[in-house]
């Protein structure tokens, strides 16, 4: 960690960083992560993994078994964690069925009060998929919708309404993956933008925006700042913070100015992608932890507290996910 160490260095010499305040706990949910094994993986995400990882020079992440989750929770002071299975069925093969993936995530965590597992769907599936989503929801435990834009379908379409309805009808939350998307996938249908009328449509539907929306992150923001059921989750900004961490105090300085932060923000991860720039405990560490340096607050932007870094780190998800 050489270099998130010179990263920190401005900020630990104002006294703003997370290093001097280690009396700090607060509780800890993460609102994004994964776990799968390399036979349920394509050719092609087995492939944009290897691409990935290349680029990143560390092994590609072909195995995420729910006990490397478990001890990665353990290790950095996790209680509970949301698994988001993705739905690519209809652009590669898949070696499970739509069924058989929904069933493989619900049976791994049964009995785990401390985990909790959405269905992956694709919307352009139609009425098998709603069938399968009131099925996962009744009958397998799951406890809301993650959706995957970047297999090429925009949100707001028409035709996808009857999701949220039967989302809005069964009471659980969707999150909807946003920004940077693997090698084979598409960008372009992951602008926050096209969440805005979803949201607008559907007041009574919760929404996360994962990733708080890289690299739009000023229009996942705007999208939640005007929408009150619109929440962000900070899953994936781990590689900021390990290198240019003024990047994530911009993020929340802006999001607290825009009035999405503390109340519409979530702490999470995307584990396991991310351990190779900064491993889940430190970002738990880094987050849980933060102020707000001089250089930000000299600007105008507030400076940031423990009980809105509670907020983020654990009512937020514990409210939007686990309905306490």
């Amino acid at each position: 960690m050489q270099g998130a160490s010179a990263a920190y260095a401005e900020v630990i010499s104002e006294g703003n960083s997370f290093s001097d305040r280690s009396d700090l706990i607060l509780r800890v949910i993460d609102a994004h992560v994964h776990t799968w094994t390399h036979d349920m993986l394509s050719e092609k995400d087995i492939e944009a993994r290897r691409i990935a990882a290349s680029k990143a020079g560390i092994p590609p992440q072909l195995d995420a078994p729910i006990s490397k989750l478990k001890e990665a929770m353990k290790s950095a002071g996790i209680e509970r964690a949301v698994i988001l299975p993705i739905d690519s069925g209809l652009n590669q093969k898949m070696p499970l069925s739509l069924r058989e993936k929904t069933n493989w995530h619900a049976d791994e965590i049964r009995g785990d009060k401390s985990l909790i597992t959405f269905v992956g769907l694709d919307p352009r599936r139609g009425e098998e998929g709603l069938a399968e989503l009131e099925r996962a929801v009744k009958d397998k435990g799951c406890r809301g919708l993650k959706m995957y834009p970047p297999n090429g379908f925009y949100p707001d379409e028409k035709r996808f309404y009857p999701y949220y309805k039967l989302c809005t009808d069964l009471n659980i939350p969707v999150v909807i993956h946003q920004g940077f998307t693997s090698r084979f996938k598409h960008v372009k249908y992951a602008r926050p933008v096209y969440v805005d009328k979803v949201a607008a449509d559907f007041p009574d539907l919760k929404i996360v925006l994962a990733h708080v929306g890289i690299p739009w992150v000023d229009e996942a923001l705007m999208v939640s700042s005007k929408n009150p059921n619109v929440s962000v989750d900070v899953s994936g900004w781990q590689a900021a913070a390990s290198t240019v961490p003024m990047k994530v105090y911009q993020m929340v300085a802006d999001a607290k100015f825009v009035r999405v932060f503390p109340n519409r923000m979530l702490w999470a991860s995307d584990f396991p992608l991310f351990e190779y720039a900064m491993p889940i405990g430190e970002w738990v560490r880094f987050f849980s932890k933060m102020r707000l340096p001089s250089t930000l607050i000299d600007l105008g932007y507030s400076q940031i507290t423990d009980s809105e870094l509670d907020l983020c780190m654990w009512k937020n998800a514990s409210h939007i996910f686990f309905g306490e």
